[in-house]
């Protein structure tokens, strides 16, 4: 339950002159039920609400702090408003990485395309499609300045595949995938260091 709720629930109980016990009673609940309710541990269920707001003679709104705000409301409505606005404009504008992300896909299909016409590398080519989404996460690990957002385990797969199909390494190149774990140990380290 919201504290202030729970302040309130707590000066009416003074205000109208009951006790803890006093006012359990009237609720027919215990007195350990109207003392989570004023320290924000639970809320008062429906019943009890209407119950409270009538013993106190108040409106619901009142009683749950809601009719003292309408002017505050208003304002923070208004300034929600604003805030929308402001992003809004923000999604209007595409910042470079967006750009970059944006045509990494075109590059990639255009270098595949050429590598393929040009020097006959439709096989090993097509590698080229995983590195899409691994420019990509580099470009979000740069934008957002996390190690851990680039996707390493992506560039794994690339160099064992490179390492299968140029040299015929698969069986000893499948121990470039234990990098894996460690990278990301090393990566939250340096990025909860950046962050402090």
């Amino acid at each position: 339950m919201n504290l202030e709720i729970a302040n309130r629930l707590t000066a009416l109980r003074k205000q109208n002159g009951y006790s803890q016990e006093e006012l359990a009673d009237k609720l027919n609940v215990s007195r350990q039920a109207v003392s989570k309710w004023e320290r924000g541990e639970s809320s008062p269920d429906t019943d009890n609400l209407i119950a409270l707001a009538k013993l106190y003679n108040v409106s619901l709104d009142e009683l749950l702090g809601l009719s003292n705000n309408k002017e505050n409301n208003i304002v923070d409505l208004e300034d929600e408003d604003e805030e929308d606005n402001e992003d809004d404009n923000k999604k209007g504008k595409m910042s470079v990485y967006d750009i970059i992300n944006s045509f990494i896909p075109l590059f990639i299909v255009v270098l595949y395309l050429f590598l393929g016409a040009v020097f006959s590398l439709w096989h090993p080519g097509w590698i080229l499609f995983i590195c899409m989404p691994l420019l990509i996460t580099l470009v979000e690990a740069i934008k957002t300045k996390r190690v851990a957002a680039f996707g390493f385990p992506l560039l794994v797969v690339v160099l064992y595949l490179i390492v299968g199909f140029e040299f015929s390494l698969w069986h000893p190149g499948w121990i470039m995938f234990l990098l894996i774990p460690v990278y990301y140990l090393i990566a939250e380290k340096i990025d909860k260091k950046n962050n402090k």
